[in-house]
């Protein structure tokens, strides 16, 4: 199945269902949100009680981590699938900006470097986080914001970047 069918099928769900439509909207803020949140407790906990070696690299990961999917971005500049050089589908809720850069999702990177930060200091966090961040996907995915590429990209170097702390 092509992304265009599997995404239309995924939008016909949702029209049918206005109310589930709107909570999927608002998720897509809340879970957002949530990862937001987590990250700003992590540095305010590592301000506090971490080493200078910890804080900074709780600060430096995320940071390149974003430093480099934006870079990426910017040199592939892969179409969105709402655009006119995308897949031309309708996303649920129409996006003001026409803005091509797509691949790899800057959301779900975030998401997934943040869950994996996390796992030295708070191993339990993080493992909350990262079913947090396929529900990103999913939710990305569903509003027809990414194609499914972007958003495994995303996630995998989010991993990648975060597990430099592992090493």
């Amino acid at each position: 199945m092509n992304y265009k069918t599997a995404y239309e099928k995924t939008a016909a769900f949702f029209h049918a269902r206005p109310t589930l439509k709107k909570c999927l909207f608002v998720l897509n803020h809340a879970v957002t949100a949530m990862f937001f949140l987590a990250y700003a407790a992590l540095c305010t906990i590592a301000i506090v009680l971490f080493s200078k070696k910890d804080i900074a690299n709780v600060f430096a990961v995320p940071a390149l981590c974003l430093l480099f999917v934006t870079l990426l971005r910017v040199i592939i500049n892969r179409p969105r699938p709402y655009s006119e050089d995308g897949a031309n589908i309708r996303p649920l809720f129409h996006e003001k900006s026409k803005e091509k850069k797509s691949f790899p999702s800057r959301h779900v990177a975030c998401a997934f470097v943040i869950a994996t930060v996390f796992f030295p200091f708070f191993p339990w966090a993080g493992i909350a986080l990262l079913p947090l961040g396929v529900v990103m996907c999913c939710i990305r995915f569903a509003l027809g914001l990414h194609y499914p590429t972007d958003l495994l990209a995303g996630a995998l170097i989010g991993v990648f970047c975060g597990s430099f702390l592992l090493i």
